[in-house]
């Protein structure tokens, strides 16, 4: 419930239209955004790791 009334007023300041309807979307959204961003707290530099990529030859010809 919380949560809802933080969301809210966010929309509010931002002059954005609030839909009841809308909000456990946005929470979900949000919610989804912060769980990736975890993997990126863990390894902060994995975006610096060049990746290794087999090549079939055959899918070459």
């Amino acid at each position: 419930m919380r949560y809802t009334n933080c969301l809210k007023q966010e929309l509010y300041l931002q002059g954005l239209p609030i839909y009841e309807a809308d909000i456990p979307y946005i929470h979900n959204i949000l919610y989804t955004i912060n769980l990736a961003q975890t993997s990126t707290d863990a390894f902060p530099h994995l975006n610096k790791e060049i990746p290794i990529t087999v090549v079939d030859k055959e899918l070459m010809l």
